[in-house]
This record gives C-alpha cells, structure tokens and sequence, in this order.
C-alpha cells in the first residue's frame, strides 16, 4: 500500500521545497520515470475551488478536501513568506491540529516550523531551521530545541527542514526509510543532485568572495561549502572542473587574491563561526563538522582566521547558553 502524503500549503509557500520533495516522491515511488504512485501517493489538501498562492505568484489548487487527517501517513506543511498574518486560515488550522492530535507525523518545510510552533506543535522537539531565521526563532519559540546545524531534522513524529534543495533531502530520507536507499539515489540522480544528503550534512552559509565572478571558481567555492565535514582535495576539485591543480591555484589568486586551501579554510571557519552562534554541539563535534582532526588543531586555525579562540568567540556573541538537544 502507498504511503499518503498530505500536503498544507500555506498562503506565499515556498514553491521549490514543495516541488522537489513531491517530485522526490514521484521519481522514487515508480520504475524509470513513469511517475506512477506505486509507493508514494500525494495530495495537496485545502479549501475546495480556492487556489492557493505561492510566494513567487503561481497558484495551485488542492486536489483533496480538509477531512480525515488520520487517513494519510505524513502531513506536509510548506512554509514561506514570514509576516504575512494568518497563513493557514481557520479550516486547514483545524485540520493540521486534528492530525496531531491523532498521532499523525507532522513536517515542516522552510518557514513551516514558525507555523507548527505557534500552535505548540514543536515544544521540546528538535528543529532545523535556516540560519536566516534560527535567532529570531528562538527568540519567539524559546520552548523548542532550535538549531541550524543540519538540512533538516527528524525527532519522532516531527521532521523539519530549512529549506530549498533540503527539502529533496528530506523526503530522500522518508524514502529511504520506507522503501530502500537505492530508490532515494535513483531520485536524487534524475533530479541532477550530487547525493542524498543527511542530517549530518551542513546548510550553507553563504558568499564570502563576492569577487569570484567566474563559472569555474564558484563553482569550485560551491564544491568546497558542499564538503565542508569531509573535506576535498584540491587536486580532485581541479579535477572535478577539468583544469590542472596549478590553473585552479592561477584563478583563485587572480580573482579574490587568495590560494584555494586558504579559501577551504576560510570557509571552514565561517561555518564553525556559524555553529558556534546557533547551536549548541560542542568543541570537537563543531570541529569535526568543519574538518578538522581534533579539538586543538580547530582551536589554533579557527584562532589563526580569527584572533580568537572558539570559546570567546561564542561568549563574545552572548551565545554560551542555549538551549540543549537530546
């Protein structure tokens, strides 16, 4: 039997997290690319005849009615503008509160975490959220164990996302979970992905070299904040590029005036910099997410970018108490 996705869609969702993660489903779910819901089955759940507005301005209607919470497997809700009021309403409200009450497994999606957490929905669960949005979470929702350490996070009958392309890393992992990692790859592959990424892997952070202008170097940069944890050697992201070890050192000195390891570094650190802020993960486990062998030798080349040491740096940000994670 399929495994039933509902999904809520809040007003100005998100349309790239809804789209990819049902099309992980789609592409998973069938031989080849029939598209057939052999394993996985889908429907986006709402008011009749009202169409539901995306961020980006395209509309989608629902395909099922607000009734019977308990007969889908997975309630998705998809996030998306911040401060837009209501973005529920009254019916769909009702219907996401009745599934909790049921035991149905919740998700969030980008900003849905917002939404699952003004309703309780989220107290003293583990939460991912983007790093844009992780201080003024915490700040709203101090009762929920808020980080932006990983893609996304899944404690129980709650599973969060922060967004974008994580959202095809997340339905990877109910796929996974439900039918076999090589159904989760096949997806992933024809949706043009690298890999299905895991809780474990790290949102990214942002542009440090504003100057790189070149296709090759940002994508080298790209490569190098996509491997962050199990770092890559430079010889192998020439490679990945198809240029020589020594053309890759010519374009990184000639467009942001610094040789690639020394970029690697760079970013390394800022990632640390970024966990140091809003999670709560210790010395060496910082560290080892970031690359480096052991506690000491990220303590002296964080200090080194830095002038300061992880830990007054954390206390210097007023961040050496947050909440803890289970």
């Amino acid at each position: 039997m399929a495994r039933k996705f509902a999904f809520l869609l809040t007003r100005h969702f998100t349309l790239s997290p809804f789209a990819l993660f049902v099309d992980t489903l789609r592409l998973a779910g069938d031989e080849d690319d029939r598209s057939r819901r052999v394993e996985f089955d889908w429907q986006v759940v709402g008011e009749r005849g009202l169409p539901i507005r995306a961020s980006c301005g395209i509309e989608v209607m629902p395909t099922r009615e607000l009734q019977h919470p308990e007969e889908y497997d997975d309630i998705v809700v998809v996030g998306g503008l911040l401060n837009t009021g209501d973005t529920l309403g009254s019916q769909k409200e009702a219907f996401l509160l009745k599934a909790a009450s049921r035991g149905v497994r919740l998700t969030a999606l980008c900003t849905a975490s917002f939404v699952l957490a003004r309703y309780g929905l989220l107290d003293g669960y583990n939460v991912s959220v983007s790093w844009l949005h992780v201080k003024d979470f915490r700040t709203m929702f101090p009762q929920v164990l808020a980080h932006a350490d990983s893609l996304f996070s899944v404690d129980r009958s709650r599973a969060t996302c922060a967004g974008g392309v994580g959202a095809a890393d997340l339905a990877g992992h109910f796929v996974a979970e439900s039918i076999g990692k090589k159904a989760s790859e096949k997806a992933a592959k024809i949706l043009i992905l690298d890999r299905v990424r895991t809780t474990r892997d790290v949102q990214p952070v942002g542009d440090l070299f504003p100057n790189a202008e070149s296709r090759q170097l940002r994508r080298a940069l790209l490569l190098m904040e996509s491997n962050v944890q199990e770092t890559l050697a430079v010889s192998d992201i020439a490679g990945s590029l198809s240029v020589s070890r020594r053309q890759l050192e010519r374009l990184f000195f000639a467009e942001i005036g610094r040789s690639p390891l020394s970029a690697y570094l760079a970013i390394r650190v800022q990632y640390a910099k970024t966990l140091l802020e809003v999670s709560d993960l210790n010395m060496g486990e910082i560290g080892f997410r970031c690359g480096f062998s052991n506690a000491g030798h990220f303590s002296r080349a964080f200090k080194r970018q830095t002038g300061l040491t992880p830990t007054d740096f954390k206390q210097s940000r007023g961040t050496s108490a947050v909440p803890s994670r289970s």
